[in-house]
């Protein structure tokens, strides 16, 4: 009896592994399943896309700036033609010749999508998006739909060029071969920081009808907050610096950005937005760096604000507004 009592034990054991084990696989196909769809969502948005960059080691912590670049013929039968792209840490995307839009990115997971109809034409499109980063680190992602059929056409990858200096005709044509370079690939999301992305509707950038000087500039003294490691710990610490403060006025409108000279690298400036005399000499407050690209001297804000001065630290540019 003793036999036939442990033969049934170990029956009800295996039954209990084994409706386990059957719960274990359904809850693993149920996630799959899940992830599966959700993968599929928002893969549409992206589809073949993958994210790309200039070629540059990244651990070296300094600015970059660049233009990716890709000619193509768009079919005759297309009911719309819609850019999807998303440039992080900032980008600014230009189409046929015209500035079309861009932004500075925050956290999101957002392709902007911007319906670009009226500029579209069956052959000799080309798109250009500039991309700039502070710190060297970053990712460009785009694609183009052009129906409901015929989605995430000419998706960044090894068939786009990246351009590392401004030319005044780059936005018409790409310069000498010389001047250009295969870009590098970082893979398709989700990958790194970036997850799946979803899509928002892009944000046009008005063309400016006019442009305002500022109604005087002072220069000072004062001192911009910096990291330092002192024994291993990373304190804040201010470095004195000089500055020009740019008064405005109350104003609304996207900054300007004007250097007198080009060292032919990506370079940074650093500008605070004010409004208030008190809060030119403070140490405390966002300090926010605008990257300039090889051959560029003059570049603008992508974001729309409201300020009375601008203060660009190190005096190394002057500023007017576009409005």
């Amino acid at each position: 009896m003793d036999g036939v009592d442990h033969n049934n034990q170990r029956l009800a054991l295996v039954r209990k592994l084994t409706i386990a084990l059957l719960a274990l696989f359904a809850i693993v196909a149920a996630f799959s399943r899940l992830d599966l769809l959700y993968g599929e969502k928002f893969f549409a948005n992206t589809g073949r896309a993958e994210w790309i960059w200039a070629q540059h080691r990244l651990s070296l912590n300094v600015p970059v700036a660049f233009f990716a670049t890709r000619n193509f013929d768009l079919p005759p039968n297309r009911q719309f033609t819609r850019i999807k792209v998303f440039g992080d840490p900032e980008y600014t995307l230009y189409f046929n010749g015209a500035q079309v839009g861009g932004r500075r990115v925050g956290d999101e997971s957002t392709v902007d999508v911007y319906d670009v109809s009226k500029l579209a034409r069956d052959r000799g499109n080309r798109i250009v998006i500039g991309a700039r980063s502070p710190n060297g680190v970053g990712g460009v992602i785009a694609s183009i739909d052009v129906s409901g059929e015929f989605q995430n056409m000419f998706p960044t990858g090894s068939e786009w060029a990246i351009v590392r200096s401004w030319r005044d005709d780059l936005l018409v044509r790409d310069p000498p071969a010389t001047d250009m370079s295969s870009p590098m690939r970082l893979g398709r999301p989700p990958i790194g920081r970036w997850n799946y992305l979803s899509r928002r509707d892009g944000t046009f950038t008005p063309a400016p009808q006019r442009i305002v000087q500022a109604r005087s500039a002072v220069r000072f003294k004062t001192a911009i907050p910096t990291i330092e490691d002192r024994s291993g710990v990373l304190v804040v610490v201010p470095r004195p610096v000089s500055a020009t403060a740019y008064d405005f006025g109350p104003i609304a409108g996207r900054a300007r950005f004007t250097i007198d000279y080009d060292n032919g690298v990506s370079r940074s400036i650093n500008v605070r937005f004010a409004n208030a005399p008190s809060e030119l000499r403070s140490i405390e407050g966002p300090v926010e760096p605008f990257v300039f690209a090889a051959g560029e001297r003059t570049i603008t804000d992508p974001q729309a604000r409201r300020f009375r001065y601008v203060m660009v630290y190190g005096s190394e540019a002057s500023v007017t507004v576009a409005q």
